[in-house]
């Protein structure tokens, strides 16, 4: 089973220039953990609730903090024809949460997450039975 059908579409997306502040509260609003950093069109990188909270431990000023200067570097892009047990794979090869899929220009399609892994390893598995 590809993960296309299950991936998550309504995406909150932000700006590198954003504050962390605005982007915290987006997600708040929304009530999502985590927003996908959109640079020229492309996704370049996602933002966690975590890594707010983290800023905030460390004494760090929300307000004064932009996403550029928290968002993960790192960001594994998918396509949505990948297999939902390869997807667990790439899950597991690199810890992420959330894969982050593209369409074939390489602009945002959604977010493929754990939950999402469930739900399709859920209905692979009744399909086979």
């Amino acid at each position: 089973m590809q993960i296309e059908p299950l991936v998550t579409r309504a995406i909150l997306t932000v700006k590198n220039s954003d504050s962390l502040r605005s982007a915290a509260i987006s997600m708040m609003e929304r009530g999502v953990g985590s927003a996908v950093v959109i640079t020229d069109g492309k996704p370049t990188g996602i933002i966690t609730d975590r890594d707010a909270l983290r800023v905030i431990a460390r004494g760090e000023d929300p307000n004064v903090l932009s996403v550029g200067d928290c968002v993960k570097r790192t960001l594994k892009t998918v396509a949505g024809s990948l297999d939902v047990v390869d997807a667990a794979n790439v899950m597991r090869e690199t810890g992420f949460r959330q894969l982050v899929v593209v369409d074939d220009s390489g602009a945002l399609s959604g977010v493929f997450s754990m939950r999402d892994l469930v739900v399709g390893l859920l209905e692979e598995r009744a399909v086979s039975a």
